[in-house]
């Protein structure tokens, strides 16, 4: 009778705890989760508003959702994920994706009405800091500013940008959400 209280205080006894130690921290997370994230995606929806208005001043800061094709070119690895169009027509907000080195790259770019870049903000990326965020930072998006078109998706073989020299990779990405971003607007025609 010892053996099997031996074994039962051995064994089995801990598993159990770790068992309901396992349920009581999944219950935890799953209650913490449900509370915490709409506050998150709240949080998220307005800092993308104030980006979007940031990127197009013009636009007053009211933003209506196109809800029609979005570009796409995976051969290239470019996916525009959203356009708002300004309920003014001042233009619109493209957010494209890339892949980079650490991952996706996902920028923002705001075209105004006649079709020219007012600014670029990327918004999320992986890459490595010091060498490839060298691509997020103003002084290489500065460079798109007021471009109408690339003549390259490739950013080493556009003539109108430079890449940023140990960064390729992370520019190359820029440069690809910025493409897309273009051709989002010559898709749609302009904003109409």
């Amino acid at each position: 009778m010892e053996k099997k209280n031996n074994t039962f205080s051995e064994f089995i006894s801990p598993i159990l705890v770790l068992v309901a130690i396992c349920f009581v921290t999944t219950f935890a997370l799953a209650f913490i989760y449900g509370i915490t994230d709409p506050i998150i995606k709240e949080n998220n929806a307005k800092a993308a508003a104030e980006t979007r208005t940031y990127l197009l001043e013009a636009s007053e800061g009211n933003f209506d959702v196109y809800d029609g094709d979005l570009y796409a070119d995976p051969a290239n690895k470019i996916e525009v994920t959203e356009c708002y169009i300004a309920q003014n027509k001042s233009g619109m907000v493209v957010t494209a994706k890339s892949n980079s080195y650490g991952g996706d790259l996902i920028a923002m770019i705001g075209i105004d009405e006649q079709g020219a870049i007012t600014a670029v903000q990327v918004t999320e990326a992986s890459d490595t800091p010091g060498v490839g965020s060298k691509a997020q930072l103003p002084d290489h998006l500065n460079q798109y500013v007021n471009l109408t078109e690339l003549t390259n998706v490739a950013v080493k073989k556009d003539a109108n940008v430079n890449a940023v020299t140990g960064a390729s990779v992370s520019s190359g990405a820029v440069h690809r959400c910025v493409y897309g971003a273009l051709e989002q607007y010559k898709q749609m025609g302009g904003v109409k």
